[in-house]
């Protein structure tokens, strides 16, 4: 299926995306050591949770790796076999700058498809990981110095706008080590936006089994609007409010920013709410889109790479390489100038995600064109 000359290219173009990509790796990790190990030993964590920790980290770098790796690699491979003038052979024998490279490039086919399927499901899972490894270490430390637990893993204000369900909340304390909520206060309203019920708690809990919230110690309060009274109803015990279902693990999600969330994260919550329902979702919005489209970066990586590589004056290939490397950095100021718009509604998030990338293809095509 492949000539000797595909596999000579590709064996090239492997050991420096091997060297590169081990040694991005590397320096990606020495700076989160650089980041969170003071974190870790102030949280007591043991030297196998500290390497746990890790190891389930290093998959989240792959995002930023890959595509930097593949384009040092190219450049690094394949002007070395330009300024040895290799490649004038390969077009000697009549071969086209696809037909040499159709191995890298098949590589980074691969590339970009192993990328998409790791933002969906391995990169993902890191991040949750990795951030609930964090959490639990913090809880626990806080709960070996506090006096009781309920001052252990404590989020105050929490607030929650829930607009499709016509539900407002406020927890004037959540307790991430308890999963209870103190101080609890839910407004529903009606499609106008006006409050009819209003139901107030000293504690409660979400039912994880049930999907609803229980409540306890509290009053629930009615309005009529049309009359412009409202019925106290007794206080109550323990209510179980089976039409009050609203996840905190969701609410807690948006009160992290879109950049600190996961795949999935993001996936649940542009999955169970529009703009209409709440204006933050744009901002998760943009930033889902931003990490599907990323996965088309290795093989535009590659459209821009090679062509430089294989194009510049021999005796000194560093002007195709900075050629390259600054259209690879016009490249990331156009996507963030164009997600910037995209998290203000400027432009719809799918448009901002993808007209980089598409623009960048085609440019990567004319690029080949003028190279064969």
């Amino acid at each position: 299926m492949f000539s000797v000359a595909d596999r000579y290219v590709f064996r090239e173009w492997l050991k420096a995306f091997v060297l590169v990509l081990g040694s991005m790796f590397g320096l990606l990790i020495l700076f989160e050591i650089q980041d969170s190990f003071g974190d870790l030993l102030s949280y007591e964590a043991s030297v196998g949770e500290i390497t746990f920790y890790y190891s389930i980290l290093a998959p989240s770098f792959l995002t930023i790796a890959l595509p930097a790796s593949i384009l040092v690699s190219i450049l690094y491979s394949l002007g070395q076999l330009h300024r040895a003038n290799e490649f004038v052979a390969f077009r000697a024998a009549g071969m086209s700058v696809f037909r040499v490279t159709r191995s890298i490039w098949l590589a980074c086919f691969f590339a970009s498809a192993g990328l998409w399927y790791l933002n969906s499901s391995l990169i993902p899972w890191s991040v949750e990981q990795s951030d609930r490894l964090i959490l639990n270490l913090r809880l626990s430390q806080e709960a070996r110095e506090a006096q009781s637990d309920d001052e252990v893993g404590i989020v105050k204000g929490l607030s929650f706008d829930n607009r499709k369900d016509g539900r407002m909340w406020f927890i004037n304390r959540y307790s991430q080590y308890k999963s209870q909520a103190y101080g609890v206060t839910v407004s529903v309203m009606d499609e106008q936006r006006r409050e009819v019920r209003r139901v107030m708690a000293r504690y409660g809990y979400y039912d994880e089994v049930e999907g609803h919230w229980v409540l306890f110690d509290g009053r629930d309060i009615q309005y009529d609007l049309e009359d412009d009274e409202k019925t106290t109803m007794p206080p109550f015990d323990r209510l179980d409010a089976v039409d009050l279902d609203d996840d905190p693990e969701l609410m807690m999600l948006f009160q992290k920013k879109p950049k600190d969330l996961s795949f999935l994260q993001l996936k649940r919550i542009t999955d169970n709410f529009t703009q209409d329902d709440n204006p933050n979702v744009l901002t998760y919005e943009a930033r889902l889109h931003a990490l599907m489209a990323s996965a088309a970066s290795c093989l535009i990586v590659a459209g821009i790479a090679i062509p430089f590589a294989v194009s510049g004056v021999r005796t000194n290939p560093a002007v195709g390489v900075s050629k390259s490397i600054g259209l690879f950095f016009a490249f990331y100021l156009l996507t963030s100038v164009l997600n910037a718009l995209g998290r203000e509604g400027a432009l719809p998030p799918e448009w901002a995600a993808w007209t980089p990338m598409v623009f960048m293809i085609l440019l990567a095509y004319v690029l080949m064109r003028r190279v064969r």
